[in-house]
C-alpha cells in the first residue's frame, strides 16, 4: 500500500469509528500510519486537506459500489439489488452514507465545495438510477405508466428508503434484512398508487 493510501486509510478508520477527526492530531495519524509527521506533509498541505481528500476518496469508493451495473432481471429484483448496495455501503460507513443521502452533516474544511459538488453529483446519479429502475417498473406493469415522477414523489421515496435503512442500521427496528428489503419494495410501490 502506498504511503498516501496508508494515511488516508488511518483517517477512514477514525471516520468509521465516528471519531471527530478535527480532534485527532497529525502526529497521531502519522503514528498510526507508521510514518513520521513530516511525511504527512509530503502528501497533504495540512490536516484540512487530508480530511477533505479522505472524504473525496471515500465518496469515490462508495460511488463505485452504489453504481455498479445492475445484474438482476426483473423490476423487483433490480430495485432490491440497488437497496442492498445502499445498505452495504451504510453498514460499511454509516456516517458517510448519511452525509451522501441527507446532507444534514456538513464537512467544514477548506475544500468543502469539492465535497459538496461530489455529494450533488452522487445524489443526481442516484436519482437517475432510480428513475431507470422505476421506468423498468412501468415497462413490466408494476407502476402505472401515467404516474408522474415529480420531485415531491422522489423526496418521499428517498425519505422512506433512507429512513427505514437508518433505523435498521441503528438497530431501532427488529427485522430480518430480507423482510426489510421486501417492506421497502412494497412501501415504495404504494407511493405510485
Amino acid at each position: 500500500m502506498q504511503t498516501k493510501d496508508r494515511i488516508i486509510e488511518v483517517v477512514i478508520e477514525y471516520i468509521k469509528q465516528n471519531i471527530d477527526v478535527s480532534q485527532v492530531s497529525l502526529s497521531e495519524i502519522a503514528k498510526k500510519a507508521e510514518i513520521g509527521k513530516s511525511t504527512v506533509y509530503e502528501y497533504f498541505e495540512n490536516k484540512e486537506q487530508l480530511v477533505c481528500d479522505t472524504y473525496l476518496y471515500m465518496l469515490n469508493e462508495y460511488e463505485k459500489l452504489l453504481f455498479k451495473p445492475l445484474t438482476r432481471e426483473t423490476f423487483k429484483l433490480v430495485f432490491i439489488e440497488q437497496i442492498e448496495r445502499i445498505l452495504d455501503a451504510m453498514k460499511n460507513a454509516k456516517n458517510l452514507v448519511e452525509t451522501i443521502f441527507s446532507q444534514q452533516k456538513h464537512v467544514s474544511y477548506m475544500n468543502d465545495k469539492a465535497i459538496d459538488q461530489r455529494l450533488i453529483e452522487i445524489k443526481e446519479k442516484m436519482e437517475t438510477r432510480f428513475l431507470d429502475i422505476f421506468t423498468r417498473g412501468i415497462n413490466e406493469g408494476f407502476i402505472d405508466e401515467n404516474v408522474e415522477f415529480k420531485k415531491t414523489r422522489g423526496y418521499v421515496i428517498q425519505a422512506l428508503i433512507t429512513g427505514l435503512l437508518f433505523q435498521y442500521i441503528n438497530e431501532q427496528i427488529d427485522i430480518k434484512e430480507e423482510v426489510l428489503l421486501e417492506l421497502i419494495y412494497e412501501e415504495v410501490l404504494k407511493t405510485f398508487k
